[in-house]
């Protein structure tokens, strides 16, 4: 059934998307900015189910692609990047159409690539846009660094064709590429040149899309964000309730005592130390990220890693923490979720493992290296 998204519902949208991108997922300030504003304009925001997209129609999946590193040059203002990505001849548009034309064939849908704040709402966006419902539903269950970590790389649905489109007027039609990797160094090219590029990627027809998204990652993150709003409305404890509403379980607390980063190759790589407080006092531990949290060390040694979920908030308000806003001296619960089965498989965890990242560490399921404190 279609579920029309109002103001409430993309606030809580924004804020439950933030806690699944895991530190990464860009800037669900945006995010909710663009979607207010669509819903100014009269636009209809529409989330329907993976089973209502007919078999034989085509959905697409658009995202940004770039480091969510501040800026070191002045950001454009919000009221002229909403109206240039909002524009007929915005990026997000201008992808829609030139996919449509390489296709010979109209779109139905799309579908988020991420759970994130900024990422998730893109989806939402152009299908408000183009008077198209988005799909509840990911390809990963979360965040992620790289666009080949989604369950279709492993499922052998091509990328391609891949517009790229950035604010510049720039666009990059990609019919074929030789491998995951390689649309992974192209779209980061592209978004280092204009500072970031809007990738509409992954044309698949219903009956295949149906066996390989993860369904109800919208709707979740509605449900957490809710969580949050109404514990902030009625005094109770944000941070439980944004665990409990997650299906997480907190592991760490503190104080960040150290978080070194760096802009490279269109990624935020940094690490963050936090000092142990409460009964976590004594421990210290380390999260290291490619733009999202992806390996954690309690005392030196490996605890909670990718693909498991691992999530930031901040200890008084319960609000999740992006990377590009963590600063040394903030107060921070951290929490895992446990990764969608998927990639738990032989087939799929070594994409998302910390191998990938070039580490030498196995991958051990939260629920098995968790220890009480």
């Amino acid at each position: 059934m279609i579920k029309r998204l109002d103001r409430t519902d993309v606030l809580d949208l924004c804020l439950g998307a933030t806690v699944l991108g895991t530190g990464g997922g860009g800037s669900p300030e945006l995010g909710l900015f663009l979607l207010n504003r669509l819903l100014d304009m009269g636009k209809e925001i529409r989330l329907i189910s993976v089973e209502e997209v007919p078999d034989d129609r085509i959905v697409i999946h658009p995202a940004m692609v770039g480091s969510i590193a501040p800026s070191k040059d002045k950001a454009m203002e919000r009221e002229e990047y909403a109206e240039r990505i909002l524009s007929e001849e915005g990026p997000l548009l201008s992808g829609l159409r030139i996919m449509e034309k390489e296709l010979l064939e109209r779109v139905y849908a799309t579908v988020p690539v991420e759970i994130g704040g900024y990422n998730t709402p893109v989806a939402a966006i152009l299908g408000a846009l183009a008077n198209l419902p988005f799909v509840d539903g990911d390809t990963i269950g979360r965040a992620k660094p790289e666009l080949m970590m989604q369950t279709y790389t492993v499922l052998n649905i091509p990328i391609t064709p891949m517009i790229l489109t950035d604010m510049n007027g720039n666009s990059i039609l990609v019919k074929k590429v030789g491998s995951f990797k390689d649309a992974e160094k192209i779209a980061r090219a592209m978004a280092v040149i204009g500072g970031g590029t809007t990738a509409v990627r992954c044309p698949v027809e219903g009956k295949r899309l149906k066996k390989a998204l993860i369904p109800g990652g919208v709707s979740k993150a509605i449900e957490i964000g809710k969580a949050l709003r109404e514990a902030e409305q009625i005094g109770k404890d944000p941070v439980s309730a944004v665990i409990q509403a997650s299906g997480g379980k907190e592991f760490f607390r503190g104080e960040v005592s150290r978080f070194e980063w760096e802009d490279r190759e269109g990624f935020l790589w940094g690490t963050l130390t936090v000092c142990g407080e409460e009964r976590f006092k004594g421990h210290e531990l380390k999260i290291w990220m490619k733009n999202e949290n992806l390996i954690s060390w309690l005392d030196g040694s490996p605890y909670v890693v990718s693909p498991d979920l691992i999530c930031v908030l901040d200890s008084h308000t319960g609000k999740p923490i992006t990377n590009s806003k963590m600063e040394e001296g903030r107060k921070i619960v951290i929490f895992a979720v446990p990764s969608h089965p998927f990639w738990r498989s032989p087939e799929a965890i070594d994409l998302v493992s910390p191998k990938h990242f070039g580490f030498d560490i196995h991958y051990i399921p939260m629920e098995e290296v968790i220890r009480p404190f």
